[in-house]
């Protein structure tokens, strides 16, 4: 529990939860929240958004999956979903997104044995959110700006 502290931390651990119980405890950060709708075009179409107060863009992860009409299969017991698209090759992102946006989180994976994770998004309301940018690059779909917009997917 506390470097140097009692060997057992029981009396610390005790505590912590009088403090949690009566709300004394500090809380966390609070979770990301969503400042404005918004709609972007994906595949020349209007595509419901959310913009988070960094200024990014999030959509509901299937509806960008049906979208691009990938199959996609909701493992709840992994809160996971497992993409049906064999081109895709997963990048590294250091700006993956974390358990510290204060909602629990999902993974987007291929649809196959030991697949890496292909991205990480938040589950809000019951409901799988990605950041819409991530997701393009991660599905090599073509992105245009002034507005941004998706386009197609590369190569597929």
């Amino acid at each position: 529990m506390e470097k140097g502290g009692p060997p057992t931390g029981g009396e610390q651990l005790r505590e912590r939860v009088r403090q949690l119980l009566s709300g004394e405890a500090a809380s966390g950060p609070e979770p990301l929240q969503f400042r404005r709708a918004g709609s972007i075009e994906a595949r020349g179409l209007p595509l419901a958004t959310e913009i988070d107060a960094n200024g990014s863009s999030w959509a509901l992860a299937t509806a960008l999956l049906e979208r691009y009409e990938l199959p996609f299969q909701w493992d709840a017991s992994h809160r996971r979903i497992l993409v049906g698209a064999l081109d895709v090759v997963p990048r590294f992102q250091d700006d993956a997104v974390q358990a510290s946006v204060g909602w629990p989180l999902f993974e987007m994976t291929v649809e196959r044995s030991s697949a890496p994770v292909i991205l990480r998004g938040i589950v809000r309301q019951n409901r799988a959110w990605c950041r819409v940018l991530e997701f393009a690059e991660e599905l090599g779909i073509s992105v245009a700006y002034d507005p941004f917009r998706l386009l197609e997917r590369r190569g597929g």
